[in-house]
């Protein structure tokens, strides 16, 4: 497979996949009261925008040495995760939030995102509606035999696994619903309109 991003661009992704996951982990573990997990003090709680370092934060951390040109060229990442957006586990297609469940990252890799001032890239996660995977299985066999569950689908979106970053997910969104924060847009696009 020929990827056009370079290897520091990869790079820059993987280690915030590896911290998102790593803060997914350790507040997904149920505690014996039936509570999440808190993370501790000397957690650094970081995202869902992920802006590359500037010379400046590479100047004081290094030490002043020898600073890296290919920082410049990092673009900012934004993460659509569980760990940042639990409201947007619910399906597109009917609505459900109880059937829903999160399925790991897309597959696809990053998005492009065209803002004003710098392109973005926005990674999001995959949601799998067992309820509609059920439903596809099992079609009705007449063509009047109607079930709740497909009174209340969205015919014009199809399937039941979806990815937070595709425009199927966010096609029966208001626009006042989107979180303000989400990868849907980048940050100064949202603040224009």
């Amino acid at each position: 497979m020929n990827n056009s991003r370079p290897q520091f661009q990869l790079q820059w992704e993987s280690e915030i996949v590896e911290y998102v996951q790593f803060l997914w982990e350790k507040m997904r573990r149920w505690s014996k009261k039936g509570e999440t997990n808190k993370l501790g003090v000397n957690v650094p709680l970081l995202g869902p925008r992920f802006i590359p370092p500037s010379y400046l934060h590479i100047e004081k951390r290094s030490g002043g040495g020898a600073v890296d040109p290919t920082i410049q060229y990092l673009k900012p990442l934004n993460i659509v995760h569980p760990f940042y957006y639990p409201q947007l586990a619910q399906c597109p297609r009917c609505g459900s939030d109880k059937d829903t469940t999160w399925e790991g990252w897309t597959s696809k890799g990053p998005r492009e995102l065209h803002s004003i001032l710098c392109e973005e890239m926005a990674l999001g996660a995959q949601l799998r509606c067992n309820r509609c995977k059920e439903t596809s299985k099992s079609k009705p066999k007449t063509r009047n035999s109607t079930t709740h569950h497909s009174d209340l689908v969205d015919s014009s979106i199809e399937g039941y696994c979806f990815t937070t970053t595709s425009a199927m997910y966010w096609k029966s969104w208001e626009h006042w619903r989107i979180p303000r924060e989400s990868c849907a847009l980048a940050e100064d696009l949202c603040q224009l309109i």
